[in-house]
């Protein structure tokens, strides 16, 4: 888990009511815990706090429960969080008065400064986790529809496009994400919002009518799913598939011939030999960027059928797809 405070422009101190507050706006913490400890001073209360972590391993809350507040002072609230610390594992033990990045806060003050909160999901062995590479290039980047003219929503369908069909009902999480802004680009680090490197952006979903394999145009009848238009590494959703129903699910910026990597990350809870996932191509999206059509499976979510298929099997497959996956397929035509 973690946090940040969202702000305007490139990250910076976080000033509150008395002043600054140690905090850095635009900045990921990590979210080590969240503890109720029993008050020493009023028996049957509980004092609620997180335990957050500065990755820089420095610069820290100076607030209440913070290195130097009045809390630690206290003789009994300092045994009570010394004790805690040292229930913990080894490697996670820290001092409590050190500038090391890790600080107690409480979380009522935490609610009210911090803006944004991250979940990495460890997701149950029912589920199944693909992911594809792709990429907005100068030929089928179609940018979303600003008005209502024919040409302008076909012109939107050129938008790499992703297939997606269940044998039974089942649930999709998916998620669009662009290359991350804090990697260098040629050499190069860029500052937030990495203007550079993030494209405002966001991710549909519309319902295919029957045998249907792409969309040819914005349909806004389809829509099962749109998200906000925004300039961040990622942007989610969640679904529930209809048995039978095919689906695409297209990631597109704001303006078309927007140029970039993009890679969409779909979690279906069910088998994946029980849903048909593809990377499909409309006329005008020659694949310029050499898509793969079938997508790869995300490590962390892929340790079960790792152990469930054999080595064989899984070879056989790759050297039969060059004779299963025609010139159509991959969006190259013969002209």
């Amino acid at each position: 888990m973690g946090c940040s405070i969202k702000g305007n422009g490139k990250e910076g101190t976080h000033i509150g009511e008395d002043g600054p507050t140690g905090l850095i706006m635009n900045h990921a913490y990590g979210l080590n815990d969240i503890i109720e400890l029993e008050n020493p001073k009023k028996k049957g209360e509980k004092i609620r706090l997180l335990r957050i972590r500065n990755p820089w391993g420095n610069s820290e809350w100076n607030g209440a429960w913070g290195a130097g507040s009045e809390e630690l002072e206290d003789p009994d609230y300092k045994k009570v969080l010394e004790d805690y610390i040292k229930s913990l594992p080894v490697d996670e033990q820290f001092e409590l008065e050190d500038d090391d990045g890790t600080f107690f806060m409480d979380y009522d003050e935490w609610k009210d400064i911090f803006s944004q909160v991250f979940l990495n999901v460890d997701f149950p062995d029912e589920w199944t986790g693909v992911r594809f590479k792709s990429a907005w290039t100068s030929q089928n980047s179609g940018g979303l529809p600003n008005k209502m003219q024919e040409s302008v929503l076909r012109r939107y369908a050129k938008n790499p496009q992703f297939f997606i069909k269940a044998s039974n009902d089942t649930e999709l999480l998916f998620a669009m994400q662009q290359t991350g802004g804090r990697l260098p680009v040629n050499g190069k680090y860029h500052d937030y919002p990495f203007k550079e490197v993030l494209n405002f952006a966001n991710v549909s979903v519309f319902r295919l009518e029957e045998g249907q394999q792409y969309l040819d145009k914005f349909n806004k009848k389809a829509v099962e799913f749109i998200s906000p238009v925004k300039r961040e590494r990622e942007n989610a959703g969640r679904l529930m598939l209809k048995a039978g129903q095919s689906y695409v699910i297209i990631p597109s910026c704001e303006t078309p011939d927007t140029t970039g990597e993009v890679y969409l990350s779909l979690y279906c809870k069910c088998e994946l030999r029980d849903i048909d996932i593809k990377r499909v191509f409309h006329p005008d999206d020659r694949n310029i960027a050499n898509d793969e059509i079938l997508p790869s499976l995300i490590p962390e979510e892929a340790e079960k059928l790792n152990v469930a298929a054999p080595t064989w099997k899984l070879e056989l497959v790759r050297e039969s797809l060059p004779y299963i996956i025609g010139s159509e397929d991959t969006g190259v035509m013969d002209v």
